[in-house]
């Protein structure tokens, strides 16, 4: 009879003592069936951005106070932003929590501007690249030349969660997709703007009234990786767009690290036959004791199952 080992759907956020830089994020499903296949997904992030506390307003942007939250409203073209490095990413998510305040006028959205952008004026520059996606179902884009309207069918959004993915190929931004309310929609419009010319990102308020609940970018990088399981090398390989995933079929405890060697980056995920899967990251030096650590746990539940079982089996 199959065992069901329960695990929690996590994405995991935990930074390394000595990478501080970047995070090995893991998603995995609620629950596993051992003897049966599922799936792993792993990749290098880097948080550049978690604040909703801009670095950058458009000079004479409103601040206004909505039951206790701080809200922006603009006049025309007005931006909120904060500066970013994508060097060594391949892949950038923008995530946007919060709402419209009133009726949606205009062209708020994600912006993203190149690194001559003028901090001190409006958007839709002459000379700069920029992109907006519009909460009003609209792409633009300025090329050196002003804003130019690229699509008008994208999803439109007033309140909740609007998330963007933008990706770097053969050196140019694409826009991959968008994701508003857990729903996503393919986009995969590539544009003629260097993806290393992107130094500013944020939210156009333009002439409407923005509340941001929660504001992210985080971006992710192309790396080398090995996978070992239960002390054993398994596999390895490079993450495409940032991420990869590895299908699995667990037939007892299982210890799964992830390890990063470049970045001297480990996760360790514990996969116990019942007892919630415990997930640590550590550095190199640490590895072998929390491995360690980690078999003397799976083998303390082992022994424990079985002298419950035994238990039982007496009365």
């Amino acid at each position: 009879m199959h065992r069901v080992a329960c695990l929690l759907l996590l994405v995991l956020f935990a930074i390394s003592t000595v990478s501080s830089a970047y995070t090995i994020v893991v998603y995995y499903p609620s629950q596993v069936l051992m003897g049966q296949p599922f799936t792993i997904t792993f990749g290098l992030a880097t948080s550049v951005i978690n604040s909703t506390t801009f670095e950058y307003l458009t000079p004479g942007t409103e601040v206004v106070n909505v039951s206790g939250g701080t809200a922006y409203r603009g006049f025309g073209e007005y931006w909120m932003v904060d500066k970013v490095n994508l060097t060594d990413a391949s892949v950038m998510v923008v995530s946007f929590k919060g709402e419209i305040v009133g009726r949606l006028d205009a062209n708020p959205g994600i912006v993203l501007y190149s690194s001559n952008f003028n901090l001190g004026d409006k958007d839709g520059q002459l000379g700069t690249y920029e992109v907006l996606v519009a909460w009003s179902g609209k792409l633009w884009e300025d090329i050196l030349n002003g804003w130019t309207l690229i699509a008008t069918t994208l999803p439109t959004f007033t309140s909740g969660e609007f998330e963007v993915m933008f990706k770097d190929v053969n050196g140019y931004l694409c826009i991959y997709s968008i994701t508003v309310n857990s729903r996503t929609y393919l986009m995969e419009y590539m544009t003629d703007i260097p993806w290393n010319s992107i130094t500013y990102v944020g939210i156009r308020s333009d002439t409407d009234t923005v509340l941001p609940k929660e504001f992210s970018v985080v971006t992710a990088s192309s790396a080398y990786y090995v996978i070992y399981i239960n002390g054993k090398k398994y596999t390895s390989g490079y993450t495409q767009d940032g991420f990869a995933s590895l299908k699995l079929t667990i037939y007892s405890p299982t210890i799964l690290n992830i390890t990063f060697p470049k970045y001297n980056l480990h996760k360790v995920v514990l996969i116990p036959p019942k007892a919630p899967a415990t997930t640590y990251t550590v550095p190199s030096v640490l590895q072998a004791p929390i491995v360690t650590l980690a078999v003397v746990v799976l083998g303390f539940t082992i022994w424990r199952d079985i002298e419950g079982k035994r238990h039982y089996s007496k009365k």
